[in-house]
Order: C-alpha cells, then sequence, then structure tokens
C-alpha cells in the first residue's frame, strides 16, 4: 500500500511539471496564432488529460483489488463480521455490496450450524445411551458423557484417539473392528469392566454415506446391567420361593399320606405326626406373611405412603425387647438396651418394632446360650444407629454383601434348622428404605455380629 501512494506522488509530481513546462507553448500559441502550434499543443494536451484520467481509474482499481484482499483475508481467518464500506465508482460498490452480502450469508450459516452443533452436543450429553462415532481408520470423532461412564474413561483425552487405546475389552474391539470392515454386525452384549463392572448391549450402525463410501460407524451402548441383575433376582427368587416352600409342603405331604395309609390308628405316631404337620403349616404361613410383608413395602414404595409419626425410640426398642423376651429366657440370655439419649424418629411402629424384632430374634438364635446380647442407640450425624450386638459365631466377609439379599443363607442347614424364612433381613432392610434410613452389617468369625440399623431423626431444636 505504502509503495502504491509513493509511486501515486511520483506521478502527480511528474505531471504537475509537464503542464508547467508546456505553459510558454500555450502561450507562444496563443501569441503566434498558428494553426501548427495550436494543434500540437491541444494534442499534448490531450495526452495529458488521457493520462491523468488512465492514472485515476488504475489507482483506483488498484485500491479496491488491496481492499477485497484484506477482506477475503479477514473472512478466511473467520472475522465474519468485516465490511467493505461504499466506493465513489457505482461499479465498485455494486461488487462491494454482493461481497458483503455474501459475508453476512455465512455469517448467518455459520451462527446456524454452531447453533445444530450446540444442540446435538447437549443432545448427546444429556442421552443416557452411550454414543460413539468411529472413522475408518479407527479414530474417535465423537464420544459422549454416558460412553465415557461406560467405558471409564476421560473426556479431554478420549477424541482423537484410537479405538483400540480408548478401551481395552477384547470382545468390544472385535465388535467395532468389524463393524468399521463390512458396516454390518450383530448387536452383542458385552461386560465392560471399570470402576463399576457394567453389562452393554452395544448397536453398530454405518453413518449416511457421502460418494458411495460411508465415512464411518456410529455405535450406540445401552447399560443394560441393572435389567440383567433383575432378571438374575426373579430367577433366584422364583428358584428360591420354590425351594423353600417345596420342603414343608412335601413334608406334610408325606406325613398325611402315612397317617392315611394307617398311622392314624396308632395314638403316639398320631400325636407326633400331627405336631410335625403343625410346625410345617406355621412355617408355610410364615414363609407366606414374610412373602406379603416385603410385597407391601415394596408397593409402598417410598415414606409418604406410609403413615408416619413421631416416636420416641426408646420406647420402640423396649417394645421389640419384650417381643423377644421368650426367647431370651428360654436360652438362659440377657438383652442390655443403652441409649445416648431421649432420640425421636418419625416412623411406623409397626413396621420399626418388626425389624427391631427380626434383628434381636437373630442375635437371640445364632448366639449360644447364657449369652449377652447388647443394643446400643447412639447419634451419627443426622441419623441415629441401633446396633445390635451379638456373640455369635461371626460371619466370613464374603457373605456380609449379600446378607440382605432373598433367601440368602450363610448356612443353609442351620438357618432351616433355627427356623428362619431366609427373607428376615431383606423385610428389616425395606423397612429402614421406606423410612428414609439404610442397614449395616460388621462381623469377627468367632467373634460375634453387629447389625445397625439408621434412621433419620426428627430435628426438635426448631420446634
Amino acid at each position: 500500500m505504502k509503495t502504491l501512494l509513493a509511486s501515486r506522488s511520483v506521478v502527480v509530481l511528474g505531471l504537475l511539471l509537464a503542464l508547467v513546462a508546456f505553459v510558454p507553448f500555450v502561450v507562444v500559441a496563443f501569441v503566434y496564432s498558428t494553426e501548427r502550434y495550436v494543434l500540437g499543443i491541444a494534442g499534448v494536451w490531450t495526452v495529458l488529460v488521457a493520462a491523468l484520467g488512465l492514472y485515476y481509474w488504475f489507482g483506483t482499481v488498484v485500491e479496491a483489488a488491496s481492499r477485497i484482499r484484506r477482506f477475503a483475508q479477514a473472512i478466511c481467518t473467520g472475522n465474519l463480521t468485516t465490511r467493505l464500506y461504499p466506493s465513489r465508482v457505482p461499479q465498485l460498490t455494486a461488487i462491494y455490496n454482493e461481497l458483503n452480502q455474501m459475508a453476512t450469508s455465512i455469517e448467518d450459516q455459520m451462527r446456524a450450524l454452531s447453533n445444530v452443533s450446540a444442540e446435538q452436543k447437549a443432545i448427546l450429553g444429556t442421552m443416557i445411551e452411550g454414543v460413539l462415532v468411529v472413522d475408518r481408520q479407527g479414530y474417535v470423532r465423537t464420544i459422549n458423557r454416558a460412553a465415557l461412564n461406560f467405558l471409564d474413561v476421560s473426556g479431554p483425552s478420549a477424541e482423537s484417539r484410537h479405538f483400540r487405546e480408548l478401551f481395552l475389552n477384547t470382545e468390544l474391539q472385535r465388535f467395532v473392528s468389524g463393524a468399521l470392515e463390512s458396516d454390518v454386525a450383530e448387536p452383542i452384549t458385552v461386560t465392560v469392566g471399570g470402576r463399576i463392572d457394567r453389562i452393554l448391549e452395544v448397536r453398530a450402525a454405518p453413518l449416511m454415506a457421502t460418494e458411495g463410501v460411508a465415512p464411518g460407524v456410529l455405535f450406540v451402548m445401552y447399560d443394560v446391567t441393572r435389567i440383567q441383575r433383575l432378571e438374575s433376582v426373579r430367577r433366584d427368587f422364583v428358584a428360591n420361593v420354590s425351594h423353600e416352600l417345596r420342603t414343608p409342603v412335601t413334608s406334610i405331604k408325606g406325613f398325611v399320606e402315612t397317617l392315611l395309609d394307617g398311622a392314624k390308628d396308632e395314638p403316639d405316631s398320631l400325636n407326633r405326626f400331627l405336631a410335625i404337620i403343625a410346625r410345617q403349616a406355621e412355617r408355610l404361613n410364615s414363609i407366606f406373611n414374610d412373602l406379603l410383608t416385603l410385597s407391601r413395602l415394596e408397593a409402598s414404595g417410598d415414606e409418604a405412603a406410609i403413615e408416619m409419626e413421631e416416636h420416641l425410640l426408646a420406647n420402640l426398642v423396649k417394645a421389640a425387647v419384650d417381643d423377644c423376651g421368650h426367647r431370651a429366657a428360654e436360652k438362659g440370655m440377657r438383652v442390655d438396651v443403652k441409649s445416648d439419649g431421649d432420640n425421636r424418629v418419625r416412623a411406623n411402629a409397626s413396621l420399626l418394632q418388626q425389624a427391631l424384632v427380626n434383628l434381636i430374634d437373630n442375635a437371640i438364635k445364632y448366639s449360644e446360650a447364657n449369652r449377652l446380647v447388647r443394643i446400643e442407640s447412639r447419634v451419627a450425624g443426622k441419623l441415629v444407629e441401633v446396633a445390635i450386638i451379638d456373640h455369635g459365631p461371626g460371619i466370613e466377609p464374603k457373605h456380609l454383601a449379600r446378607l440382605f439379599e432373598r433367601f440368602y443363607r450363610v448356612d443353609q442347614g442351620r438357618s432351616r434348622h433355627l427356623g428362619g424364612t431366609g427373607l428376615g433381613l431383606s423385610i428389616v432392610k425395606h423397612i429402614a428404605q421406606v423410612h428414609g434410613g439404610r442397614v449395616g452389617v460388621e462381623s469377627v468369625v468367632g467373634a460375634g455380629s453387629t447389625f445397625s440399623l439408621f434412621l433419620p431423626l426428627v430435628d426438635t431444636t426448631s420446634t
């Protein structure tokens, strides 16, 4: 631009000097008034005027080209707000207007694309399904938050990496490779390890083809862990119920058939068999009652569906201890209760007392005779913990995580011999949940166990 201005200055100076030099010739031409001089001067003047005109237009065109070049450079660098100002030349003004309209159109399209991209990111970010896009070379182009969680990888380092570096599960790697090679792959169900083991159902679909070749493959992952576990629980539940019911039903059926075959005529056998039938019928009744209790608790769902009132926790514990007093007396055991204050809870008295009875009864049932069972209430933050501590045989660590599952037994034979249904601890867990609390267990083999019931405290300071 500086060079252009300098050259234009030199030309202007030269033209001015030429005009000054030709002034005497003009004077002479008018003095002598000869035709030859007049024609010569007129020709020179015409040339000068033409040169000035050409110079003006040349400079205008060069300046316009320079402005258009700067405009194009700004557009290429992403500055879509730059514009060309009107020119004194109508033709250039029309060109400038067209270029300005082009820039406005590009700006609008880029804004629309940006909005679409933001919407897509928002949609992908809120999806519960994992989304993964892999190009033909195997590099990750898009991955959403759900997929990052499923594969247990961090976000910034995920995109632009090869899929084999992203996850190490060989079955999933084979599936991705096969989909990239053939564009057709049957859905698979795969277990992916990480901080949390997940069961994923993965589906693949080629992206929209451009010029006959799909640029990559879209993978969608569904977390079916909970569904699979629920299905497993359902199967186990049906199997366990069938197994639990089969024993008393078989026993009742067998002794009834024995009685019908003639044992009813023998007084000793009759009384003994009827006692056995009564015990098995009572066992069936206990199983049915526990199943109905669980069903009712699950149907209630939460605290709002059950009538709750404020209760002094010590009163509920005392009532539960009284209910278990006869069993403790039979084994020569003592139940010691210790509380750290007058704690109040919002509870359904009947349900909460049933949970406490189940825990205390278990402590008595699995402890040796003449031992002590302790019940301690202590505040833990906004919760109050009711701990039932026994001196029984203890429980191996491998069993602790499953103790509150339905029908789960540490010792199958001993549990049935002691008359348990396998549903007591599951009922305790559900009762705690509908009260907004939880359960816990700690145990040392040979030293006893501590079962804890955590319940929300009533805030008495605000009343």
